[in-house]
Order: C-alpha cells, then sequence, then structure tokens
C-alpha cells in the first residue's frame, strides 16, 4: 500500500485494513502553478483534497463576477466543501485556486461516498470538517455584501497578520484585490490611504502594519 497524506487523519485508524487500501489505491496527486485554478465555481464535484505542499485559495464567487475568500488551504488540511456533492446540506459552489505552486491529493466523489456509507468515523469526519468551515463561508458572505471596501481591505491585512504572525506581508496589490474581491485599482488607492494616514507602509510586493490598533479602529 502507498503512503498518503490522508494516513494522518482521525478516521484512517477507524478503517479497516481493506478500507485504507482502496483509498490509498485511488489517491491522485497533481502539481498547479501559481494562478492555477483547481476547480471554478460552477465546475463538478472535486472530491475530497489534501494538500501536500502550498497554498490554495478557497473562494465563494457571485453572480456578478466577485468574489470573497473564504480561507485558505495549507500543507496537511483537507478540503470537503469541494465535495459538494456527497454533501446534501452544502447548497452553494466554491473556487479553489493555487495561491502558490503546490501539489494536491484528491479522492474522487465516489470512492469518498463508498467510505462514508460503510464506516461513521469517515462520515463523521466529514461533516466535521464541514461544519466546522461553515462560520467561515458565513464570514466570507458578510464581508462580500456588508463591508466597504475599506472594511475587507482592512480586514485583510489584520487576519493575514494574524496567521503569518508577521506585521509585514508579502502580497501584491493584484493578489489582494483577489482576495477581497476588488479591482487592483482600487486596492491600490485604498492601501496608498491607509499609508497616508500612518496606518500601513507600502513596499514593492507588500504591505508592513505600522499601527494595528488604528487599522482595528476601521473595522
Amino acid at each position: 500500500m502507498r503512503h498518503t497524506g490522508f494516513e494522518k487523519l482521525a478516521f484512517w485508524g477507524r478503517m479497516t485494513e481493506e478500507q485504507r487500501e482502496r483509498l490509498a489505491r485511488h489517491v491522485r496527486r497533481a502539481e498547479y502553478e501559481e494562478g492555477q485554478i483547481v476547480r471554478s465555481a460552477d465546475s463538478e464535484c472535486a472530491g475530497v483534497l489534501l494538500v501536500e505542499s502550498g497554498v490554495f485559495r478557497m473562494a465563494l464567487c457571485s453572480d456578478d463576477g466577485r468574489e470573497a475568500t473564504v480561507y485558505r488551504l495549507r500543507p496537511g488540511d483537507v478540503c470537503v466543501l469541494s465535495a459538494s456533492c456527497m454533501i446534501s446540506a452544502i447548497s452553494f459552489d466554491v473556487q479553489i485556486q493555487a495561491e502558490t505552486g503546490g501539489v494536491l491529493e484528491m479522492v474522487s466523489p465516489g470512492i469518498f461516498s463508498q467510505l462514508m456509507e460503510e464506516n461513521i468515523y469517515v462520515e463523521n469526519f466529514v461533516y466535521k470538517s464541514a461544519t466546522e468551515r461553515f462560520s467561515d463561508v458565513v464570514r466570507a458572505v458578510e464581508q462580500l455584501l456588508f463591508m466597504t471596501l475599506e472594511q475587507r481591505l482592512v480586514t485583510f491585512l489584520l487576519d493575514e497578520s494574524a496567521q503569518e504572525h508577521s506585521d509585514e506581508l508579502h502580497f501584491t496589490q493584484e493578489q489582494i484585490a483577489v482576495a477581497i474581491g476588488s479591482a487592483r485599482e482600487v486596492v491600490t488607492r485604498g492601501l496608498k490611504k491607509l499609508a497616508g494616514e500612518g496606518l500601513i507602509q507600502l513596499f514593492r510586493g507588500g504591505v508592513k502594519i505600522a499601527d494595528r490598533k488604528g487599522l482595528y479602529g476601521k473595522l
């Protein structure tokens, strides 16, 4: 049996040997370049994804083309919202894009559905993972519908700073625009405004938070 990242998940030890071999046998590895779309919002069910390397962005897309980043997947993370056909409670579609070059392990929805029917621990893992991400989905929708551009921009900077444990963020203005569902020109104006107020510092290829308390005051 070949090794796979799925071996590190909670349900692995609760499966039979035959189920583990079946899952490992159907794992497909795929490499993606930076910016490449893994799954578009209107594509077929992609199944369950596990990040082997790289960073992947999951986003909701509105009918008018705006995007709201739900969360980022990093090595070891699993995405079950990409398998909407497996979970009847999921009534929305997501887009997944490689934010950096990376590798995904993928298991088809058919195989995972079989395992969910046969093994309650697999089923519990899938539903628990989906439930944990629903709050992120709701937050993304709220940002898209109710936050101003400046609030979305500030939220992005603060969230990424917390995630990276650093005041220095290496994102291009184009990447920030995609992440918050806006145009690069609008983001550029917003960043310059924050910089003019002394809240951030801009440098080539990134942003440095200069006044965290001041940024929180914008929310």
